[in-house]
């Protein structure tokens, strides 16, 4: 008798169907348990290999998804829905380039299919490839008009861009497809805002509040900054202490009724307030209000209480190292007690032969990247929103793997200092970066980096001190609620190509200058994970 090869033998119908039930209703268990089955019974047949693959997905299981995927693709090749998952893993994985490749090959074998021209313009909009993901979202709009997250995320693409009419029009559409789209309400609000639309920003981030109260963080946060525009600060109090009490460790946007009362140099009222917030701000707040007080002894107490907590608390660090110079006493602060002395210089030229030409072509890449017009500390000048270092183009990458070794010579030179920046030093290299472009008069008003822990500045383009350090980086001990006209500082006049490290915890302000050219630079933060041992 001829022998029946079961690699060709076909499940039955019924095992299909509640295979495909299941998946449709989530139970994504009962989905891996059928789907397993099938797969060992008919290894061969490639649905059952999909479903499999969609379900670890859905588990979390990314890397065993992966390989599942990628044998269901070998079973069938011309299979579009098997590409688009597979790019969907990949987009998982951070392997957006692979990623944007299957999404290519899912519409090329099927070109009407939204979803993967939705999902292209996602990977294309995180390599900020912006142009592209436009395109992209504009085509699965077309294919599919009710898809309604392809209408948010254009609107989040054209944000980018710059083009925030366009931006709300897509938000308004995703909306009226889908009015309880909570998403779209909360970016609709961030549009309105920029667009100083503040009544119907506000409608808007409290329609997205109402629909997921703990989700968007940051709503809470933007409807106070708009009521105290409308004066409303009563009602803005309490949206500052729900945003704090979701994101305890983020830096909000609102100013608290504490700082309202210390900024009118009402400090007992304030210090009272300060303490009912307990939270990472609040507690650096207290002791700048006590330094306002003239109670230094209570803030070296207050210090020492809370040590360990605030261990990795950059604002409570600057203020320590200010106040341990001052009186000529260390605190109990640990971090870094004397930042100053852990600037660091270097120059690209050390690394790369023929720096000035690779400069001009990481200028050029730099113009493909969304920036806006005096933001954060940014005067008279031009600052990027996203981080240029997130998939970046063939110069950054390379500027990027350059910083990652400079990184780790500079821990080396310091490594044994006993401070906690030191010892506690982050584990994985993880860098966030940004450039801004100054133009004749501007400037960076004092500031340090409180949610970094080593920061850092490239300069690409640099301008003449005219003898009267124009265009220089100064770095002091002294903070906006707190100075002395005896404070360490240091001025430093970069030279182009030129890499400053510095503790994030470190203030530093860029001094403005009278020439009529561009000053541009790269600023980016080491940011702090888990503990080097």
């Amino acid at each position: 008798m001829k022998k029946i090869d079961v690699n060709f033998l076909e499940p039955s119908q019924q095992q299909l169907t509640s295979l495909i039930k299941y998946y449709q209703a989530g139970q994504y268990v009962e989905a891996e348990k059928l789907s397993l089955s099938i797969t060992q019974e008919f290894p061969k047949h490639q649905f059952a290999w999909k479903v499999l693959g969609a379900v670890l997905k859905q588990n979390g299981r990314i890397n065993e998804s992966l390989i599942v995927s990628k044998k269901s693709i070998k079973l069938a090749p011309l299979d579009s829905e098997a590409h688009n998952n597979l790019g969907n893993i990949l987009k998982k994985l951070g392997k957006l380039n692979e990623a944007e490749i299957n999404y290519r090959q899912a519409i090329t074998l099927k070109p009407d299919y939204a979803e993967a021209h939705y999902n292209l313009g996602v990977t294309l909009n995180e390599l900020g490839r912006l142009d592209e993901a436009e395109i992209s979202y504009r085509q699965a709009i077309t294919l599919k008009p009710e898809l309604t997250v392809a209408h948010n995320n254009l609107g989040v693409t054209l944000l980018e861009l710059g083009r925030l009419d366009e931006a709300e029009a897509s938000y308004r559409q995703a909306i009226a497809l889908k009015p309880d789209y909570a998403e779209a309400h909360n970016n609709l609000g961030n549009t309105l805002q920029e667009l100083e639309k503040l009544d119907e920003a506000e409608t808007n981030y409290r329609k997205a509040i109402a629909l997921k109260p703990d989700v968007f963080a940051k709503a809470y946060d933007q409807l106070g900054v708009i009521l105290q525009k409308k004066g409303e600060s009563e009602e803005a109090e309490m949206y500052y202490k729900k945003y704090q009490s979701l994101a305890p460790n983020k830096i909000s946007f609102t100013r608290s009724r504490g700082e309202i009362l210390f900024n009118q140099g009402d400090f007992e009222k304030a210090l009272l307030l300060f303490d009912s917030y307990d939270n990472i701000t609040s507690r650096a707040q207290i002791l700048e209000t006590l330094y306002a007080l003239g109670r230094v002894d209570d803030i070296y107490e207050r210090i020492e209480a809370r040590a360990d907590l605030d261990d990795q608390n950059l604002r409570v660090a600057s203020f320590a190292a200010f106040l341990a110079e001052r009186e000529k006493k260390d605190t109990s602060h640990r971090f870094c007690n004397n930042p100053i002395e852990f600037i660091h210089f270097t120059n690209i030229s050390s690394h790369i032969k023929e720096s000035e030409r690779f400069i001009t072509s990481l200028i050029d890449e730099l113009r493909y990247i969304r920036t806006r017009w005096e933001i954060n500390t940014t005067k008279k000048g031009f600052q990027a929103s996203i981080n240029v270092f997130a998939n970046p183009l063939e110069k950054m990458g390379i500027l990027k793997s350059l910083i990652i070794d400079e990184i780790d010579t500079y821990y080396s030179k310091f490594k044994n200092k006993s401070c906690s920046y030191i010892k506690k030093w982050p584990s994985e290299i993880n860098i966030k970066g940004w450039h801004v472009v100054l133009k004749q008069q501007g400037h960076q008003t004092g500031h340090n980096h409180v949610n970094g822990w080593l920061s850092g500045v490239i300069y690409l383009k640099v301008v003449p001190s005219l003898g009267k350090d124009e265009g220089a980086i100064e770095f002091t001990l002294d903070g906006p609620n707190y100075l002395d006209v005896s404070s360490s500082r240091k001025k430093y006049q970069p030279k182009l190509g030129d890499i400053v490290f510095f503790p994030s915890s470190l203030h530093h302000r860029t001094l403005p200058f009278s020439t009529d050219m561009d000053r541009i630079c790269i600023s980016f933060d080491l940011m702090p994970t888990s503990v080097k041992h």
